[in-house]
């Protein structure tokens, strides 16, 4: 009796413990931004949207957004050009493909190490990269800037945007 007991409460106990993770994904993990507080025109997306056109939108909508408020100028991420902004899928640390890699996360507090034994640059976790965006001042009206937004998924390019005449911070602008 006392056996079969315990198989109840433990099987109850899994039941719990798997309805609240489903419901804790389900419901509680949003998507959001992380901006890197080494380089300031990179950003990590914690649960990024799986339905495309909604990330999508979110990324556009956080370029104007930040191309409109004052951000401190970080330092320039190795390969990259100074008129971007880049988008990162936030991951953790260890996968089973390689378990000596920090993730992207490691880019929030940590600036790129592209020399010694260990190496960590951005470069290195292209198969995260979501999206990518250069500005530049549009032909027609050079007070206002043009870019193109150039979206990825597992490094193949899935689709193109563009946002034309935005009015910009200063401090973007070098």
């Amino acid at each position: 009796m006392k056996k079969k007991d315990r198989k109840n409460i433990a099987l109850i106990l899994i039941s719990t413990f798997v309805f609240g993770m489903i419901i804790n994904h389900l419901f509680f993990k949003k998507m959001h931004f992380i901006q890197s507080n080494v380089y300031s025109n990179l950003y990590l997306i914690k649960y990024p949207e799986k339905n495309q056109t909604l990330l999508q939108k979110a990324i556009k909508e956080k370029i104007i957004e930040h191309l409109q408020t004052e951000n401190k100028i970080g330092k320039k991420l190795a390969y990259t050009r100074d008129n971007g902004i880049y988008f990162y899928e936030y991951t953790n640390g260890f996968s089973f493909d390689s378990f000596l890699e920090a993730g992207t996360a490691h880019f929030i507090e940590n600036e790129e190490d592209p020399g010694g034994f260990i190496s960590e640059e951005l470069n290195m976790y292209t198969q995260y990269q979501l999206a990518d965006f250069y500005f530049e001042p549009c032909k027609t009206d050079t007070t206002l800037y043009c870019g193109e937004i150039n979206y990825l998924k597992e490094r193949e390019l899935i689709a193109i945007d563009s946002i034309q005449q935005l009015t910009i911070n200063k401090t973007h602008v070098k």
